[in-house]
């Protein structure tokens, strides 16, 4: 991912997202990482419940869906949506645990349902 500020000049910062730790901190989801270039600078994002609604509103724009469009194949599709039917099944187990009374512990492995690379809790 590529961040631009006018505070930074004619430079970007440029960040592997693939490689952020995430990490539930009480009401937020702290990202950290490092920064790749123009120099290795650590950062942290602290995402929270509104900035998720605000990202998946962003994800289902016009503008957004005009450009994913226009940037993935049949089968890059095919594998989103599969990501977007893990996720509904992950909010919809979590909502499940918790009204058992399970509280916020992972009671499967995310791989469980198909995350290549996923943690286990």
């Amino acid at each position: 991912m590529h961040f631009w500020s006018e505070g930074l000049g004619d430079k970007e910062l440029v960040m592997g997202l693939g490689r952020a730790k995430l990490e539930r901190k009480g009401d937020v989801i702290s990202l950290t990482g490092i920064v790749d270039s123009p120099a290795p600078w650590e950062y942290e994002v602290k995402i929270q419940y509104a900035d998720w609604i605000t990202i998946l509103n962003t994800a289902r724009s016009v503008e957004a869906c005009d450009f994913i469009a226009d940037h993935v194949a049949l089968r890059q599709l095919a594998g989103m949506a599969w990501n977007i039917v893990r996720f509904i099944v992950l909010l919809a187990w979590y909502r499940f645990a918790r009204r058992l009374g399970a509280g916020p512990v992972a009671l499967v492995p995310a791989d469980a349902v198909g995350g290549a690379g996923a943690k286990k809790p």
